[in-house]
């Protein structure tokens, strides 16, 4: 399969698209699928679709989720693959999460005399934007009657090979949020007396929030929240009506986001008050932790070491950052499993770098451990 794969995922990384317009995506993708004889279920969330394989004995219906989209980053790699669309680039791998859905449908069709079941593969869009295309998703129905669901993720800081996962929390909750800060007119630099300093004022903000995580959640537990964003302003001399700056906040605990939130929310209006300003404060959706379930975890760890051997299952920590998946996680019991895709100096730059590549003789290999999975999965895995 390894040819094929290989060709897939290389037109996918030529023709990328972002989140909510993978028509070519979508398109191209089904028509692979309609070229192998399969039927499919389209429409869900805009562009996203479905296959079905049926084994040849009854069984509860598992799933596998792919993501399509790309991020609107210029390629700047020089290879012959390399994205032919300015400023638009698959630097996160979701071309190899699609070309191996793929895959891993073709295995599974060819052995559906294993199969006791359903597995259901689906390819989602806008994993990379907000609103992401999870929720769109569970909402079209991709999950009904699924009792267990899985991803995969390219991971370039693991080498190729190696295949690991979390117990427990995988990747943290993240919320954006945004501080809108306006007075009533601008002030010259040399009368700040004059009127409210919205620079002044969000700089004290911005300082509320770096003490309040490090005084008002556990240390034990992990949190962060970073600014990433400043705009106000446009003379040396003058102090500006208007000043916006926001970030992220990420957590592993969903109480802790859910006080941030009110938190912030609380520490806009007491500014706004003080200082004798407009304050708002507007959020993102965001996504929850993803979370692996236990009993999936040490399901399928069992079958990394038996199948590659322990020293392909490295220990690694939870990740810090954000992943829509956590809303199938959050709805049915999920496992999301890390691949690595390091093999060189080539593959090793982070996700979302402009110069982001994979060991690509990772396809096959992937799609034949997925499928396997999958089986393995719904002939011998106990009750939830």
């Amino acid at each position: 399969m390894q040819a094929e794969l290989l060709g897939v995922r290389r037109h996918l990384h030529k023709h990328p698209e972002t989140g909510w317009k993978e028509h070519e995506t979508a398109a191209y993708l089904q028509q692979q699928l309609k070229n192998k004889g399969f039927e499919y279920t389209n429409g869900l969330a805009g562009t996203g679709f479905f296959t079905e394989i049926d084994g040849d004995y009854p069984g509860p219906t598992i799933a596998w989720r792919a993501d399509m989209d790309a991020l609107p980053i210029q390629d700047e790699k020089t290879v012959s693959y390399h994205s032919q669309k300015p400023g638009v680039s698959h630097m996160c791998g979701h071309d190899v999460h699609s070309t191996v859905a793929l895959g891993i449908a073709e295995l599974l069709r060819q052995h559906t005399e294993k199969i006791h079941g359903r597995i259901r593969v689906f390819w989602q869009p806008a994993e990379e934007t907000q609103p992401s295309g999870a929720p769109a998703m569970i909402k079209d129905g991709v999950l009904r009657n699924v009792r267990s669901v899985f991803a995969m993720h390219c991971d370039p800081h693991t080498e190729s090979g190696n295949i690991s996962f979390c117990n427990g929390a995988e990747t943290a909750a993240f919320d954006s949020f945004t501080f809108f800060v306006e007075s009533s007119s601008a002030t010259h630099s040399a009368r700040p007396h004059k009127g409210p300093d919205c620079m002044w004022i969000s700089t004290q903000i911005i300082q509320h929030l770096y003490h309040y995580i490090g005084r008002m959640f556990d240390p034990l537990e992990p949190s962060v929240l970073s600014v990433c964003q400043f705009q106000g302003g446009d003379a040396l001399n003058v102090i500006p009506k208007k000043v916006n700056f926001g970030g992220t906040f990420r957590t592993i605990n969903e109480g802790y986001r859910q006080q941030m939130r009110s938190w912030l929310t609380t520490l806009a209006s007491n500014m706004a008050a003080q200082h004798d300003v407009k304050i708002n404060v507007e959020f993102g959706l965001g996504a929850p932790a993803v979370i692996n379930n236990e009993k999936l975890y040490n399901f399928a760890r069992k079958e990394v070491v038996k199948t590659l051997g322990k020293d392909r299952f490295p220990i690694r920590k939870q990740s810090m950052g954000g992943e829509d998946f956590g809303f199938y996680t959050a709805e049915t019991p999920g496992l999301f499993l890390r691949i690595g895709t390091r093999c060189n100096n080539d593959t090793a730059y982070p996700l979302h770098s402009s110069l982001f590549d994979v060991d690509e003789r990772i396809l096959a290999p992937t799609c034949a451990f997925g499928a396997n999975l999958l089986i393995k999965h719904l002939n011998e895995f106990e009750e939830f």
